[in-house]
């Protein structure tokens, strides 16, 4: 039988991983909210020098949309639709640097444009949540199994 002490530590332990929880959910609204505002100001000029990206902007901007809606609701899928969004999204920035894409290679080499750097560090900084909530959600689930057995 657990003591007083040891419930109200599991209490205390609970309240505080549900807090951080919520504060890394209101960051990953943040920096998707961040990457959303980003490239909805490139949007106009990605339609115009390369169609396909012009869509990639609008399929990232509406998933955004939706991790930020599950995010506020709590939905379990929340976390793994913001990192895959944001890893996606960072996957490009670095490919558009690198190598170029099909019909775009005007940006190869450029590392340093102002906007872009916001953005990646917007899309690291949501990666880098989805992982941290991602790894604390597990490690809850399996306390709680090891807790009902």
């Amino acid at each position: 039988m657990a003591s007083a002490t040891e419930t109200s530590n599991r209490t205390a332990s609970s309240v505080t991983g549900e807090a951080s929880l919520a504060g890394l959910e209101l960051a990953g609204i943040a920096g998707l909210g961040s990457i959303i505002a980003i490239h909805a100001t490139e949007l106009a000029g990605k339609v115009d020098e390369v169609r396909y990206l012009g869509a990639g902007y609008v399929a990232l901007i509406s998933a955004s949309l939706v991790a930020i809606a599950m995010l506020a609701v709590g939905d379990r899928r929340r976390w793994p639709l913001a990192g895959l969004t944001a890893g996606a999204t960072l996957i490009g920035y670095v490919l558009t640097r690198t190598v170029g894409l099909p019909g775009s290679t005007s940006d190869i080499g450029n590392w340093s444009e102002p906007l872009a750097v916001w953005s990646m560090l917007a899309e690291i900084a949501v990666v880098a949540l989805a992982a941290v909530a991602l790894v604390r959600l597990r490690r809850d689930e399996t306390r709680s199994d090891a807790r009902s057995r």
